[in-house]
């Protein structure tokens, strides 16, 4: 009894340490293709033949400098503005049909086939159509983010609700669970995780939505920022712009990552109920 419980720990030492080993090994790997990135460009932008293109060592000072004099701030507030609102309109949407085409037939047999369409359909191209009917100002760029984000939250509610396991359901029945008892234990938390991922892959692309429709329609914030600088030939400044723009997007990512690893707990939480 005593081996099999050392048995059992060293087994269970051994996971833990290849898991935290794998952990540090990605955070090497992407360390130091940061850093070879870095290197690189910094090579290439010294070249005096290649003007147009400055190293990180100017581009980043330029970068600090629009952060002091609070350009950058002001710009980055106006863009998240734009996505957290877009983005927000989106889930309540998003939710809403998505749990409409997974419970009503008669829902999946009328949207599905729009969704199909739009999906298929590019985004910019709705641009000038949306700057008609919707303005060029704050409400347009956020009309575009949700078009760039509800498909995706809708398709992934839809998805997650549909793959709870019927197994489960049964067995939430046999416990009493009835109604909206039945949704909060057991639907909910099992959907959750396709649900927090659409919305993590939607924050990303509300990002990209929100910059877009700030260099298509009326340039303002970031999208104005990157527009004036290339404007003017001042390439330092317009890279420190699109390098703060990415830097921005992979933390609004990472931030609904987060979240998603939250809802795949509470998700186990549901399954053991």
């Amino acid at each position: 009894m005593a081996t099999s419980v050392r048995a059992t720990r060293a087994g269970r030492g051994l996971r833990g340490w290849v898991g935290d080993n794998q952990r540090l090994t990605g955070i090497l790997l992407r360390t130091m293709s940061i850093v070879v990135l870095l290197l690189v460009w910094e090579w290439y932008g010294s070249d005096p033949d290649h003007f147009a293109t400055p190293p990180p060592s100017d581009v980043f000072p330029a970068m600090w400098d629009g952060i002091t004099s609070g350009r950058l701030i002001e710009a980055t507030l106006g863009t998240l503005t734009t996505v957290f609102t877009g983005v927000g309109i989106s889930i309540v949407l998003g939710v809403a049909l998505g749990l409409a085409i997974a419970l009503f037939p008669w829902a999946r047999n009328t949207i599905d086939p729009l969704i199909d369409a739009a999906y298929a359909m590019p985004v910019t191209m709705l641009i000038p159509v949306i700057g008609v009917y919707t303005g060029l100002d704050f409400r347009g760029r956020v009309f575009i983010v949700i078009t760039y984000v509800l498909l995706v939250i809708v398709m992934s509610t839809a998805t997650g609700v549909r793959d709870v396991p019927r197994d489960l359901m049964e067995t939430g029945r046999a416990f009493g669970l009835r109604g909206r008892a039945l949704w909060r234990a057991v639907v909910l938390p099992s959907a959750s995780s396709h649900i927090a991922s659409g919305v993590a892959t939607g924050v990303a692309r509300g990002m990209r939505g929100a910059v877009t429709a700030e260099l298509l329609l009326i340039a303002s914030d970031l999208g104005a920022l990157i527009l004036e600088s290339g404007a003017i030939l001042d390439t330092r400044a317009m890279l420190a712009a699109i390098v703060w723009t990415l830097l921005m997007g992979y933390v609004l990512y990472s931030g609904a990552l987060a979240v998603e690893r939250r809802a795949l707990r509470w998700r186990s939480i549901g399954h053991g109920a």
